[in-house]
């Protein structure tokens, strides 16, 4: 297994203490896009997110103008690009690799549209501002995708969106503490993510099969959230999944995952957690 080696010398590994069914595209959106955490997810939120978007956006479609405050919301490109324009002059593309942050502080208006006649594919994180910095200057940042630092060692490669993995940081600067890993794993390979104490998160298969934490006596696999199927968990050797998949995350430093030898794809999930603000983090 490769392991990265975290500050804290302590390894408590991560159960998972949910997981969803693969979960389906919404309906009656034009989209083939996929609700991973808001209401009629199955998941509200998951402290300090409050909404997450896997979008799969046709050409055609188009975001008009619309407002936000008191989040942080981060977009992430996997293909196609998405064209951003605000109400503060900001302009920009994400591309695949690519990352925007938008910090919305007290409040402004964007419009988005899939660019280059492609559709757009990536994933939205909304995340909660604490009370102090809900009406704070808002911000724009954009990373191309060679600005997004990698981490790569025996089969795994690791994007860091934001936060820290072994000894890289991200450019992105959050104002709540939070980190975001795109997790590629060879099949026949393991590792052993770091995820800081305390934080709260889950994270979310986007393909392969394999298996990731390790389960929890209270979980009910297959039954927590919105899709068809049902997801498989063995215990001592972690929770079987496969593509498009939620898991939420208990307590612990680290997050253990193994891709499938007989795969014909890496096991590729995202690894997303931050300091809670609503609340203490919950068990």
């Amino acid at each position: 297994m490769t392991t990265i080696a975290s500050a804290s010398n302590s390894t408590a590994a991560r159960a998972i203490t949910a997981v969803s069914a693969p979960l389906r595209p919404m309906s009656g959106t034009g989209m083939n896009s996929r609700l991973v955490i808001g209401q009629g997810s199955g998941v509200d939120h998951v402290d300090p997110f409050i909404a997450m978007m896997h979008d799969d956006v046709p050409p055609h479609v188009m975001f008009p103008t619309h407002p936000h405050r008191g989040v942080e919301i981060i977009t992430y490109g996997i293909g196609g690009a998405l064209y951003h324009e605000d109400t503060l002059g900001n302009a920009g593309t994400v591309v695949a690799g690519g990352v925007e942050r938008n910090l919305f502080g007290r409040g402004f208006s964007h419009s988005e549209q899939p660019a280059g006649g492609v559709p757009y594919r990536g994933f939205q994180l909304f995340i909660l501002l604490s009370a102090e910095d809900r009406n704070i200057d808002p911000t724009f940042q954009l990373l191309p995708p060679d600005a997004v630092p990698e981490v790569t060692a025996d089969g795994v490669l690791v994007r860091v969106v934001a936060g820290e993995y072994a000894g890289k940081a991200s450019p992105i600067v959050l104002r709540n503490p939070t980190q975001y890993l795109d997790v590629h794993v060879d099949p026949g390979h393991s590792v052993s993510v770091p995820v800081p104490a305390g934080y709260q998160g889950l994270a979310y298969v986007i393909s392969g099969m394999g298996r990731i934490g390790t389960p929890h006596q209270h979980a009910h696999p297959g039954q927590e959230g919105a899709g068809s199927g049902e997801a498989r968990a063995h215990l001592g050797d972690g929770v079987e999944v496969g593509a498009h998949q939620r898991l939420i995350l208990g307590q612990g430093d680290c997050l253990n995952a193994t891709a499938h030898a007989q795969s014909h794809e890496p096991l590729r999930f995202l690894v997303i957690a931050g300091r809670p603000v609503v609340g203490e983090p919950q068990a």
